[in-house]
């Protein structure tokens, strides 16, 4: 930070007992040394940014006219003000002097106090070095921690948090045209706007010749403005790395999309502005109030669900990034339709397109890094669950899902076994009928509840005449011993049906397990 005249006079030469006689407006002179000397002709051998502490004795036995050009000489040096200590030379100040100084607005400082100079010239000579030396720390520390976070390729918005705690103010990250790429120690975008308008500094932002961005500082800083903008181009640098390379990823959209989908799958990002940069580096930019659907699809090869979802979003006119984790294909879309049942309508869109793939639809959620992250676990496992039970059932299950549809099931898998095995004892006499004859008893009573008791959409589900399925369900209600469409039971035999599913799904996963172990 900046030594100025005021701060020397308040912290170093207060025991002088400092009284300023002319150029009260240049207090806030930045002092960069602090000197004292006799020599007359002193003005020459001075750079400019000194305090001068002087007896007077050289200027003793001049006239009026040549301490007036003393004076003259020493503001045209641009020295940060003159101080005379009285009682040595001068009982007084010389009014010749004063009033030159007066003319000059250059600062005439008096020492009514006789302190030794070299008392004074020590502390405040400590004191600038200090500064210069503070400041040398931060810009290293800056570097440092910037090359760190490019080391850990954590993005651009880690080092504008960097960059924000060494200047102590928020930023605002700027691309081409002013757009808005990203802020940091702001709420909003309209906050960050108004950082723009009221900026303390600001620098461009280049790589390999080019402007990428722009950085700027918003009001707040302690700092003053050279050491803000020496920090600011400090950070310049490592940033315009990361966003070249960011703007390298963009022109691979896929690589960028299955990076994030994969990093938000491991919660790997926090931070809204990180998301919105690793979004628009897939080519995805959903407007600010959208709402993001996750979508998880199982299908033979990643580019049979590309087109699913291309044909998907084209019918939908929505914004889309697709993404290849591992074995798994997804889907982020955007929506923007408040008060639409947004996971139905793509659901439905996806049951048109998505032949021979499964297909789990998610929770829609705003554009946070945390809430996405959640809402992409969540379909990861509910589609888990979802080819499960077709590979178990075959394809009478149902091949477009989603996690709501399926939240019974979500929460089966965290249960206690004995939960679970309580809700089994509702429907054991229709599971051990249908191991001992082979019939699917079972599966005609969770359709027929899940199609809302109805004769004639239950039958048409299960393929069945009806007078077979009142066959089935009559010997069901035999089995069980009660109504099992009362409305007081419908509920436990739904969770017992999704206890026995997860059974199901256990002994395949064990069968595989023993299966692969053996070396089958």
């Amino acid at each position: 930070m900046v030594l100025t005249l005021r701060d020397v006079l308040d912290r170093h030469l207060a025991a002088a007992d400092p009284q300023v006689l002319s150029g009260h407006d240049g207090l806030d002179n930045e002092v960069r040394w602090v000197h004292s000397s006799e020599i007359f002709e002193i003005g020459p051998l001075l750079s400019g940014g000194e305090l001068l502490l002087t007896t007077g004795l050289g200027l003793a036995g001049v006239d009026s006219g040549t301490r007036r050009h003393y004076i003259r000489e020493l503001a045209q040096r641009g020295v940060a003000g003159v101080a005379v200590e009285l009682g040595r030379t001068f009982d007084e100040a010389p009014g010749e002097m004063v009033r030159e100084a007066s003319s000059a607005r250059f600062p005439f400082i008096v020492l009514r106090t006789v302190v030794p100079f070299i008392d004074l010239c020590r502390a405040a000579n400590t004191d600038l070095v200090s500064q210069e030396v503070g400041a040398l720390r931060r810009r290293s520390e800056l570097d440092a921690a910037l090359h760190a976070e490019m080391a850990a390729g954590t993005g651009a918005p880690a080092m504008l948090k960097c960059i924000a705690a060494a200047v102590g103010c928020p930023l605002v990250l700027l691309g081409k045209g002013n757009a808005l790429m990203a802020a940091e120690g702001l709420d909003d975008d309209h906050s960050a706007w108004q950082a723009v308008d009221a900026q303390a500094a600001s620098v461009p932002v280049g790589m390999r010749g080019e402007v990428v961005a722009t950085l700027v500082a918003g009001p707040g800083s302690p700092l003053d403005v050279d050491d803000l903008l020496t920090l600011l181009e400090v950070g310049a640098g490592p940033l315009g790395v990361t966003l070249s390379l960011t703007r390298e990823l963009a022109g691979l959209p896929h690589r960028a999309a299955s990076s994030l989908v994969s990093d938000l799958l491991e919660r790997r990002i926090d931070r809204r502005s990180d998301l919105v940069m690793r979004l628009g580096a897939a080519g995805f930019r959903p407007a600010r109030t959208s709402q993001i659907v996750p979508v998880a699809v199982d299908v033979p090869t990643p580019r049979m669900a590309s087109r699913i979802t291309a044909s998907v979003v084209k019918s939908l006119a929505a914004q889309s990034m697709h993404a290849q984790v591992h074995a798994t294909s997804y889907a982020l879309i955007a929506t923007g339709r408040p008060g639409n049942d947004d996971v139905t309508v793509i659901a439905d869109a996806y049951r048109e397109f998505a032949d021979g793939a499964t297909v789990v639809v998610g929770d829609p959620v705003p554009i946070d890094a945390q809430e996405l992250s959640t809402s992409l676990l969540r379909v990861r496992h509910a589609l888990a669950l979802a080819v499960a039970d077709r590979q178990i059932v075959g394809g009478s299950a149902d091949a477009v899902t989603s996690t709501r549809a399926l939240a019974a099931d979500l929460a089966m898998e965290t249960l206690d076994a004995a939960v679970r095995d309580d809700l089994l004892a509702v429907i054991a006499p229709v599971i051990a009928w249908d191991a001992e004859h082979g019939s699917e008893l079972t599966r005609t009573l969770e359709v027929h509840l899940r199609h809302g008791c109805s004769a004639t959409r239950s039958a048409a589900a299960l393929n069945l005449g009806r007078q077979s399925l009142y066959q089935r369900l009559e010997r069901i209600r035999g089995l069980i011993g009660f109504d099992f469409t009362a409305a007081q039971t419908y509920p436990g035999l739904l969770l017992a049906l999704c206890a026995h599913r997860a059974q199901g799904r256990r002994r395949r996963s064990g069968a595989e397990l023993d299966r692969l172990s053996s070396g089958e």
